[in-house]
This record gives structure tokens, sequence and C-alpha cells, in this order.
């Protein structure tokens, strides 16, 4: 009982440090601080959010309207927070889940130094109580844990990789698959993103262990089993991956893989890259002994210092550390760094426990304690310079996502302090200077100040209010409308995703799985969008109403419209829009054969073509106006827009003088590709103004780069001055005018569907005046939807680029669609026949029957041989290659 209870030191010690620096930083639970920042509030909180209404019943994991106007929540969910915690929030009100995100992620660091305890003890028996601990720890509070804690799905896998190795240990030397098979699938289940990364460092370790250290007579078992047992885990887990990876190959976020690779330097971002090694100082110290008593220590320890080489390479070699990660990355550019970490811990537990076992029975010298304390002084001195002098130096990274030269100096300073104080422990204890219980006393007071450190500079740094967004999430089931409609939001008020988290169908998302399809329809039809992110904003009165945007969330009191308030608190209101349709309504089959795919012009001409089309009329809804005056600037229209300084200085302006006759609604354009670039080439080009009144600064930008409401106007003449900032050339350029009685009257005369969602099903009804009618249905269009008419399957066709029509009867029609994801019942399928083969393959081998696919053998070799020198050819070759003749 008392060996077991050992395995809680750890935990207990890591829950011990974080609570004293959220009590020193005023965090949940001493106060209202959150360490919640970047991608946690931008997709995990939210997420989480639509994962607690699917768990209420609110949403539904299928087929979920809160994103993207409709969108597998399998996928984001397998991305971002399929972790057994994740099931919690059932019970954390949504406006606290900000607060909540501390003691999440404090659970996970505990579970990671639980798995380390477990690991280290499993492996290292001579490894003593409190030397356990306090590696365990470090591996708690490691670069990786504090760089990328925002993401917390990824320490899921930190804390099963530890079980990962035991399962590999075993499988090596006892023949036992099934740790091996449950560890993997675990991994592959909690985040299939960086099992891409677990699959890369099992062909290596065992490449490099078969090659090198395995025994000759087990090597061609140990290939078989390992094959036969990864087969299976793909198998069990197909209904994780299958659906993911579709999902993901048709998102916005794959890219060409040379361009990749050809961009940017050889040397990674050191000040990002490798301090996420630098912030476990003990890692070098053990390096130094390792190469200079390496004689002493058993052959195994050689390969944990191969296989650390190997994986703190791309840490170095940018085009290899790009190769480790898909080939390409925006930010957080050690996703694997557990890894790295994990290994030089493991280094650093084969150094102590060797030296243990020569140490058993040695005695403290009072100079060599005194010597150790002077070690561990000095780096407690050299941290609080730091934390007083240049603590907003070394907090750089919760800032920006990146280190910079001033941080890393300042990092690498402490870190050779710390190393130094570890090497100095480690060598007194080498040489017999200290005695067991005073060098682990040491270590752990070391292993503190290096946490404090860690924390204070990437958790404490992040600490803000968690009470922030407490009037968004106050907008949550305030709108009373059973039919299917959708809000949106005037401008970006807050993260993108947060729109659907409050429990409202809407357009808008933001994840690496946002669809491709979807997006540039979005950009097509005048919504804000960049990099994965589409938000609900821009867009026109036209596209609102097709879409379902039925209503609207603004900032408090920034409404001059008289449309209809629904609900107000101190920062924001939702209004209701005039002149919108439901989602789905009926059309005329011409609208189908004309809006297959949206025509290659303008954005703004693009609008008065689907009014046409989708309204089946010749009225003119939008009117394009000319420009009436251009100050120092050069423009030539037609194909290509074109705004040009002549006397090469960089001031100018375009000025409209708009005739408005009834009531107008006006609308600025500038537009140029389809790219989801964080950054487009347009930005910053326009300050607008009208009637002398700036609109806005700096068009177009992140936040707002559709279409432009200039505003509403009856019967007057309005001028809208365009300052031009810089000079541009563009494909769409221009200022149009939305005549509002005519889309009052097309919409009022349209037939509207009346659906509802339940489940994973869109069901209503909808009249058609005759058989050559179509239900539009403004839902993203895609593998894996099925729709029957009055009973009858019916085909799906595809409109304005990347939406759905379904042909109707005349008459009314009883409508149903429903959504699997795509890959989903393949992979139930194959993950049932998954769990049969293991439980079947387990029984062999309980049998002894092993003898009977020993003739497997050699083609499992040849087989793992080639894959093996593929994939080291294709992470660590390949990238340098395609370099160096870019």
């Amino acid at each position: 009982m008392k060996k077991n209870g050992s395995f809680l030191l750890a935990p207990a010690s890591v829950m011990v440090i974080m609570l004293s620096v959220f009590f020193v930083s005023r965090m949940f639970p001493f106060g209202y601080n959150t360490l919640s920042w970047c991608d946690m509030n931008q997709q995990v909180i939210p997420f989480l959010m639509d994962f607690k209404d699917i768990l209420s019943g609110k949403a539904n994991m299928f087929l979920n309207m809160q994103n993207a106007g409709g969108m597998s929540f399998w996928g984001v969910f397998l991305f971002f927070i399929s972790s057994p915690f994740s099931f919690l929030v059932a019970f954390v009100d949504k406006a606290d889940l900000y607060l909540f995100m501390n003691i999440l992620v404090l659970l996970k660091m505990m579970v990671c130094a639980f798995t380390a305890s477990v690991f280290f003890r499993f492996q290292f028996k001579k490894l003593g109580v409190l030397q356990n601990t306090a590696i365990s720890v470090m591996y708690a509070f490691c670069g990786y844990t504090m760089f990328y804690y925002q993401n917390h799905v990824w320490l899921d896998v930190m804390y099963l990789f530890p079980i990962l190795l035991i399962g590999l240990i075993k499988l090596a030397d006892e023949g036992k698959i099934l740790w091996y098979v449950l560890s993997f699938s675990a991994i592959l289940t909690v985040n299939f993103y960086l099992s891409y990364m677990v699959s890369i460092f099992l062909v290596l370790a065992s490449g490099v262990y078969v090659c090198f250290f395995a025994k000759k007579g087990t090597r061609r078992k140990n290939i078989l089993l390992l094959g036969v047992s990864t087969l299976i885990t793909a198998l069990i887990t197909a209904v994780v991956w299958l659906p993911s990876l579709m999902q993901y190959m048709v998102s916005a976020r794959t890219s060409d893989l040379f361009t990749s690779l050809k961009v940017g330097g050889l040397i990674s971002r050191l000040d990002t890259t490798f301090t996420v090694i630098l912030c476990s100082g003990a890692i070098f110290a053990a390096l130094i002994v390792y190469l200079f008593f390496a004689k002493s220590l058993p052959p195994s320890t050689n390969l944990v210092f191969f296989l650390f080489v190997l994986t703190v390479i791309p840490v170095f070699i940018e085009p290899i550390n790009k190769m480790w990660q898909t080939g390409n990355y925006q930010a957080f550019p050690v996703r694997y760094g557990y890894i790295t970490v994990f290994f030089g811990l493991i280094l650093l537990a084969a150094v102590l426990s060797e030296i243990n076992q020569e140490n058993r029975l040695v005695s403290s010298s009072s100079i060599a304690v005194f010597g150790g304390m002077l070690a561990v002084s000095a780096a407690f001195l050299a941290e609080c310079l730091i934390f007083y002098k240049e603590y907003d130096v070394v907090r750089i990274y919760t800032e920006t996502l990146w280190g910079n030269s001033a941080s890393f100096r300042l990092l690498l300073l402490f870190s050779l302090v710390a190393g130094l104080a570890y090497l100095v422990l480690l060598l007194l204890y080498q040489f017999r200077l200290l005695g067991k219980t005073a060098f682990s006393v040491l270590l752990c007071v070391m292993v503190v100040l290096e946490c404090v450190f860690n924390s204070g500079v990437y958790v404490a740094s992040a600490a803000n209010n968690g009470k922030t967004e407490a009037a968004v999430i106050d907008l949550s089931d305030r709108i009373e409308d059973d039919s299917l409609y959708r809000v949106k939001s005037e401008e970006k008020y807050f993260d993108v995703n947060l729109m659907g988290s409050l429990g409202y169908h809407t357009l808008s998302h933001y994840t690496s799985l946002t669809g491709e399809s979807f997006m540039y329809t979005m950009k097509k039809l005048g919504y804000s969008s960049y990099w994965m992110e589409v938000n609900s904003n821009g867009g026109t009165k036209l596209t609102d109403a097709i879409m379902g945007n039925r209503y609207t969330i603004l900032r408090r009191g920034t409404s001059f419209s008289k449309e209809q308030k629904v609900y107000q608190n101190e920062k924001y209101e939702i209004r209701k829009k005039e002149d919108t349709l439901p989602v789905g309504f009926v059309v005329h089959s011409d609208a189908v054969q004309k809006l297959s795919t949206l025509p290659d012009t303008t954005r703004l001409n693009i609008q008065q073509f689907v009014f046409e089309s989708l309204f089946h009329t010749q009225d003119k809804l939008f009117t394009n106006y000319e420009p009436t005056l251009l100050n120092n600037i050069a423009y030539t229209s037609g194909e290509r827009y074109s705004l040009t300084f002549p006397d090469n200085s960089t001031e100018g302006s375009v000025v409209y003088r708009i005739p408005v006759q009834g009531t107008e609604t006006l609308y600025f354009d500038c537009f140029d590709r389809l790219s989801n670039s964080l950054i487009e080439h347009i930005n910053s080009s326009f300050n607008i103004l009208v009637n002398g009144m700036t609109v806005q600064d700096d068009y177009p930008n992140q936040s707002n780069n559709g279409l432009l409401n200039l505003g509403t106007f009856r019967d007057q003449t309005v001028e809208v001055e365009i300052q031009v900032l810089k000079e541009v050339d563009v494909k769409s350029f221009g200022i149009a005018g939305l005549k509002d009685d005519v889309l009052k009257k097309a919409v009022s005369d349209t037939a509207a569907a009346q659906l509802k969602q339940s489940g994973n099903r869109i069901t209503g009804t909808a009249d058609a005046v005759d058989d050559q009618s179509y239900l539009f249905l403004p839902i993203t269009d895609g593998k894996g939807y099925t729709a029957t008419v009055n009973g009858k399957k019916t085909d799906i066709n595809c409109v304005l680029d990347s939406m759905m029509a379904i042909k109707l009867d005349k008459g009314k029609n009883e409508i149903s669609v429903s959504y699997i994801p795509p890959g989903f019942s393949l992979g139930s399928c194959l993950s049932a026949l998954g769990i049969a083969g293991l439980i079947l393959f387990l029984i062999f081998l309980r049998k002894g029957l092993y003898r009977k696919i020993r003739f497997l053998e050699l083609p499992a070799v040849v087989f793992f041989t080639v894959l093996f020198i593929g994939v080291f050819i294709a992470v660590y070759i390949f990238p340098v290659v395609v370099y160096y003749w870019r």
C-alpha cells in the first residue's frame, strides 16, 4: 500500500505548486483570473460549450448547426476536446468555463505527473521515491505544458505517452500487446492530429530499436507483433480517424507541401522552439553526465540517447520540424515536444538509477551539502532577479505566441544557471560526496524553483479576467423562435466560435476543419473571413435573407434602425432583422441550373446574379455607381480595378456622390482573390467616410473584409469618400446600392419552408406550385447527406458552389434531410472488426499458437524495413533537399 501510495506524491506536488501560483496570481479558485488565452478562448472553450449543449440534447454531434452554417462536430470534437475530462462541463455553467479551465489544466498536469511516475517506477526500480517524484513533476511542468496548455487536449496525449512506452516495452520484452493497443488507441481517440507525430515516433523508434538494440532472436517476432497490434489499433480507432481525416482533407487548411518546405529558413525560430526544451534544465545536466559516464550505464540508455537526439533535431532544423507537423504549421512549432522532453527525462532517470546502485551507503559531506545548497541558491537568485527586473521581457510568449531575442537570452541564462545547479548536484552525487537523501531533497528543491519559474513565465503572465465574456454568455437562450433561423453579428465583437456556443445557429466558425468550399462561398457572398476563420459579419441584406440570418447581435446603442429589439444587456443587444427568410425556401429550377457555381465576377455583381437566379426575376435589386471625383488617383476598371498615385505621392481619394431615390442600402467592396491567407496584400488600403463621418478605417482588415455596409438612406444625395492609403490592383472594387423595397417584395412573394432540426435530421414541409420547384437549403453540401421527399429518396444538387437544393413535387412536400459524417459508418464497422480481432488475437497468443503465423515474420520484416527507411527519408532528408532546391 505504501509503495502504491508513492505514485500520488507527484500529482500532489503538482497540485500544491500550481495552486500556489494560482494564489499569488489571484487565479481561480483564489480569484477571478483565468489562464485561458489564445486558442483556449478562440476554440477550446466555445467547443466545450457546444459539447455541453450536445450532452444536454440541445445540439447534435453530427449535424451541428451552431458551426459553419451546419457541419460535422464529430471531427471538431476529436480534434479539440475529445478528452474524458471534457465530460465535466456537464456540471459547469457556461459562464464559469473560463475559470474552470484553471482546474482542467491542473487536473491534466497532475495526471501527466502520475503517468510519468508510473513509467519511472516500471522502468527504473532503483529510482528513489523522491527522485521519481521530482522527475515526474518536471514532466508535468515542462516547456511543452507551459507553451501549449491552451490546446488542452494536447495534454491528454502527453499524459498517455508514458503509458504507450510501457506498452512498447511490454511488447518488446514479453510479447504482450494489450497495453500497447489500448494506450495507442487512447491517443488516437483523444487527438487524431497529434497521433500523426506519435505514429512517426513509433516507426522511427521501433526501427532504431530493432536494427541496433533488439536481441537477434526476438527481432522478427517483435516486428510482426508490432505490425499486427498496430493494424488492430488502426481498425479499433477507424471510427475516430477515418471520418476526421476525410473532414480534414476537404478543409481550407490543406496546403502545398513543396511550397511550405521552400519558404522560411533552414534554422527554426530557436527563441520559441528550443525554449520548449530549455524549461527542463536537468536534461542538459543528464546529457553531460551521460556523455562522460556512458560506459557505466546499461546499453538500453544508448537507445534513449539516440531517440532523444532524433527528436531534438527537428527542434533546430525548420524543414524537418515542418515534416514532423504534417508539412506546415501556423504557430505552436514543437507540437511533438513532449516526446523530446520525456526522453531527456528518461535519460536523467537512467543516470540517477545507476548512481543510486553505486552509492547505496554513501553519507553526505557537509561541504558537499553546502556546495549543493549554493548551486540551488544561485538558481533562486537568478529567478528572483529575472522576475523583478525583466518579467515583462520573459513573458512575451503569452502576448505574441512567439519568443524574441531578448526573452530568449534571459530564458537561456536561467536555463544555464538551473542546468549548472542540476549538474553540480549530479556530479556531487556521482562522486559520492552527497548521500541519496541529501541529493534527493536538494533535487526536489531545485525542481520546485524551476517549476515556479516556468509557471510564472507562461501561466501567471497569462492571467486575465475570467468574467470578461460574461455579457456575451448572457445572450444565450434569449430568442424565442421555433423556426430554423440563424444569428449573425454586425462586427467581430468577440471570438467567432462563441456565436454558436450561445446555442444559436450561425455561419461563424474557426478551426482547422473549416471547409474550403464553405469558406470560399462565404467570401464570394461578401462575408468576412481570413485564415481558417469565417465570421458572420459582412454580406448584404440579400445574403442575410437567403442564408436565414434573421437575428443580429450588435454592440448596445450602435443601431439606428427600427428593427425589433429582442434583448439587451450592458454591452450587447439582439435585434430581429426585417425582410429575411428562414433557413430553406422554395426556388424555381432555373436557380439550380444557373447557380450550380457562382460566376467569376465582382462580388457586387454576384449579388445581383444571385438575386435574379434565386427569386426568378429580372428586377434590378442592385445599382452599381461610378466615382464622381478622383483626387490624385489614376483609376481604371474592367477585368481588374486599379488605383494608383500618378505623382508618386501617398495620398489620394475617390469620391462618390450618389443620388439615392427611395430607400437604398449602400455597400462598398474591395476584394481580390480566394485564399486562406493570414494577411491579404490589400489589407489596410482605405479609410471610408460617409457624409463626412468615418465609417471604417484600414479597410479591408482581418476582422472586416466582407462587403462594407455604408448605411441605409432615403431620397438624398450621399457623399462617400474613399481615402486611398496605398496603391491597389484588385478583382472587385466599387459601391452599389440595394433597393430595400425590391428585396422586401421578393422576400414576401417567396414560399418559405417550415423546417426544424431534430438530432442529425432536418425535417419539415414545403409547398411547391409546380414540379419545377426546388427547396434551396443554405447548408454546406457534401458527402454524408441523404434526402427524402414524400418518403422517396432524392438527389441533392449543389448550388452557390457549396449549398444544397432538393427537387420537390407539386403541392405539399414532406422533407427529411439526414447527415452522417463521411467515413463514420465504414469506420464503425472497421472498429467493430478491430475489437473482435483484438479479442481473437489475444486468445490466439494465450493458447501459444504464435508459431502458426511465424511464416509472416519475413514479409513483416521486409515491409517494416521499407517503411522505416521511407519515413526516415521523408521526414529527415526529403524536406532538407526540397529546401535547398527551392
